[in-house]
């Protein structure tokens, strides 16, 4: 289903925006400072310190493989988006530090006490930026990608993955920067978890979806073919026009409902919808039951 050009180059503009804003957070505080709070940039903080290779370029080198491989397993979840998410993230690294190549000297983090502005801002920079860009559809990639593959073939749920990939670098961290930045880096994790679930609105990660409209066929089509869901289809009547009609509930990650959103406008703009929240979602494709 086509989508008005305004809203696709709204789409890509906030995605675009979200890369530059999470770049500034890894860029100007949490490369300087040395804190690696998990996730494929953490992993290329640690690679810069010991090799010195430059970390925007290193996120790229580490995501364009896992970005090929969950295109192998997962098909079109991860489309233009996710890919330009990943580019510009990594280019923006690497081009704020060539734009700004004293900025370690700006803010010195060789002060102890100083530590503590680059874990709080850089966490509300990349959480912020990765937010709005999951919001809109996109994806930075890497721990993302990584952690639906373990939930597929390890079926266990995407919160405890991605956490296992999280500590996993953390710790890494630990053995190269020590204990006392791996502790700053968990506290940098937290800021960016609490962050991008603000920016959600909620604390979430998927959310119920109720859909009454007269295009039923065509929303249905929309839901499992363009973003690759499912749901059920309920009868029900209204109860002012007595009128025989059918309901759509499906349950969606946070990620998706701004295109189903746009997709439903573009089709029917006179569609009753509505979106609540979801903390606990089992089943296939969400977590398993035990």
């Amino acid at each position: 289903m086509k989508r008005k050009r305004k809203n696709i180059f709204i789409d890509y503009f906030v995605v675009n925006l979200g890369s530059l804003i999470t770049a500034a957070g890894i860029a100007f505080f949490l490369t300087p400072a040395r804190i690696a709070p998990g996730g494929v940039s953490g992993l290329a903080i640690i690679i810069n310190s010991i090799w010195g290779s430059p970390v925007g370029m290193t996120m790229l080198f580490l995501n364009v493989p896992i970005f090929l491989i969950g295109l192998k397993i997962f098909g079109k979840a991860y489309g233009f988006k996710t890919f330009l998410g990943t580019v510009l993230l990594s280019v923006y690294v690497d081009l704020l530090n060539y734009l700004f190549p004293h900025i370690d000297t700006l803010i010195d983090f060789a002060k102890g006490g100083n530590l503590f502005l680059a874990t709080i801002y850089g966490g509300l920079l990349v959480g912020f930026g990765v937010g709005i860009i999951m919001k809109f559809g996109g994806s930075t990639g890497g721990t993302d990608i990584l952690a639906q593959i373990i939930n597929k073939y390890l079926k266990v749920s995407m919160g405890y993955s991605m956490m296992a990939v999280d500590i996993i670098i953390v710790s890494i961290a630990a053995m190269v920067f020590g204990f006392e930045k791996a502790l700053y880096a968990i506290i940098t994790l937290y800021a960016i978890g609490v962050v991008i679930n603000k920016v959600f609105e909620g604390v979430s990660y998927s959310k119920m979806v109720y859909i009454i409209s007269d295009k039923y066929t065509e929303i249905r089509s929309i839901i499992i073919n363009d973003l690759d869901s499912t749901g059920n289809g309920m009868d029900i009547e209204g109860l002012y026009t007595n009128k025989d009609r059918k309901m759509i509930m499906t349950v969606m990650r946070n990620k998706k409902i701004h295109d189903l959103r746009e997709h439903i406008k573009a089709v029917d703009p006179e569609a009753f919808v509505i979106v609540s929240e979801v903390y606990e979602v089992l089943g296939e494709g969400f977590t398993p039951i035990k």
